[in-house]
């Protein structure tokens, strides 16, 4: 038996249990005691710390509390001072809006009243330009109408049209076979154009300037003028416009042979091919196989041997024409730049006179944009016109630099009136006191003068006289 010794307090009163009961009864009581007060003990201590961080959370949560609605104050606080602020810059900027209206009305209505005597000028001035260049728009489009009426006058009158054919044919044979061309239309029973390739190879040309289709009776006449010529190896008979009846196959191209074996080739709407000389130019292996067909085969004999002969010729003839038409097809694509050209240089008159117009445009532009004085003085010259009969210029306008500042102290000088002259001498020499060179004035009198006011080597420039 073991024997445990316990310190206990002297007034402790011993459980009879320890006294007379067993001794693992004892053993069991002492180790069930013990644990109960540890986990007394540890429930105690568990709780006394749960109360003390309780209050401590309470407290830390009182104080948090306070300053959180200390700032919630401070920022109501704050909020209504902004807003006080904002109201008050509201008012502000609402003064200062009108405040800047009123100013803006007074400005405009100042400006406006201010500007209303130079816009009243510059309105004048505008419509004094305006009817100076209706005027000038009236002049461009009688001379629009007067070049369309030639146009039109050369494209009615038939004989003029056939003039017209073939002067065009005429080049574009000459540049397309280099060869030797004539016109022939005034002579009797005979064709337009004479085209002599080489010796004992010429060929009749016919052209027709329609705008209808060219009739059978005009295809039968050209057979009789070749009938008429048997000299020539064949005829060509050209539609420029139009096609022939008859004669309308694929590429515009046709050919017959006559009776005594020479050809005519029929070509229509000759004017629609984008590079006419081009087109032309690939007929020339149907001229050589002409030529070659014309020259007898030694060896050959007999009505059969020459039928022979000459379908043999007509197969390698049409089969020549379509690889040339093949070949112009596609080598036409390529010739717009030239086409284009031509185009350019029959409308250079229509250039110049948009390139007028322009000019007198930019003019009005510059006096509505301009001063007062530049205004005035580019409408002066505008209004300045210069007679006709002495000078090439229509205007003082057209002229620039020391040119337009000679003539401006000639017509200072001199009055223009038919029938009266000065002497060219004296007026070089008042030029020159003006500082205008001789040779200066001189060489500007082709561009100034008219050939009949100012001739070369004359003594005198006709339709002046001095004005003191």
């Amino acid at each position: 038996m073991t024997k445990l010794i316990l310190p206990i307090p002297s007034d402790y009163r011993v459980p009879e249990l320890y006294e007379t009961g067993d001794k693992a009864i004892i053993a069991v009581a002492l180790t069930l005691g013990a644990q109960a007060y540890i986990a007394l003990e540890s429930e105690a201590v568990s709780k006394a710390r749960g109360e003390t961080h309780a209050d401590a959370v309470k407290k830390v949560t009182e104080e948090l509390q306070g300053t959180f609605d200390a700032q919630v104050k401070a920022l109501r606080r704050e909020k209504v001072r902004v807003e006080e602020a904002l109201e008050a810059t509201k008012a502000r900027l609402e003064a200062l809006e009108n405040a800047a209206a009123l100013q803006r009305a007074a400005v405009q209505k100042e400006t406006k009243e201010a500007m209303a005597d130079v816009l009243a000028a510059k309105e004048e001035q505008i419509q004094r330009l305006q009817a100076v260049l209706d005027k000038q728009v009236g002049g461009l489009a009688t001379r629009f109408e007067s070049l369309q009426s030639s146009l039109t006058k050369s494209f009615t009158s038939s004989k003029e049209k056939g003039t017209l054919g073939e002067i065009l044919v005429e080049q574009f044979i000459k540049k397309a076979f280099d060869c030797d061309v004539s016109i022939i239309s005034k002579d009797s029973q005979t064709a337009d154009i004479r085209m002599c390739r080489t010796t004992g190879n010429e060929y009749l040309w016919e052209v027709k300037n329609y705008t209808r289709m060219v009739t059978t009776e005009e295809v039968e006449k050209f057979r009789r003028d070749m009938r008429l010529h048997p000299e020539m190896r064949g005829g060509i008979l050209v539609s420029l416009r139009t096609g022939i009846v008859g004669r309308s196959r694929g590429g515009d191209i046709d050919i017959e042979f006559m009776e005594d074996g020479r050809s005519i080739i029929f070509v229509s709407n000759l004017l629609a091919r984008e590079d006419v000389v081009f087109y032309l130019q690939t007929l020339r292996p149907l001229f050589q196989i002409l030529e070659a067909m014309a020259k007898p085969s030694a060896g050959e004999g007999g009505e059969a041997a020459a039928l022979v002969r000459a379908l043999e010729s007509k197969a390698a003839l049409i089969t020549n024409l379509l690889r040339s038409h093949a070949t112009s097809v596609a080598k036409h694509k390529n010739s717009l730049v030239a086409h284009r050209k031509r185009m350019d240089a029959m409308f250079a008159e229509f250039g110049a006179y948009l390139m007028e117009s322009e000019t007198q445009l930019q003019t009005m532009l510059r006096v509505a944009l301009g001063g007062t004085d530049a205004s005035e003085e580019v409408q002066k010259d505008a209004e300045t016109f210069l007679s006709a009969l002495v000078f090439t210029k229509e205007r003082l306008t057209d002229l620039e630099g020391r040119q337009k500042a000679f003539v401006t102290w000639l017509l200072e000088a001199t009055e223009a009136r038919e029938g009266v002259q000065i002497e060219i001498k004296e007026m070089l020499a008042r030029a020159k006191e003006k500082g205008f060179s001789e040779n200066f004035v001189r060489d500007s009198r082709e561009d100034l003068f008219q050939g009949t006011a100012w001739a070369r080597g004359a003594r005198y420039i006709m339709g002046l006289r001095w004005r003191d």
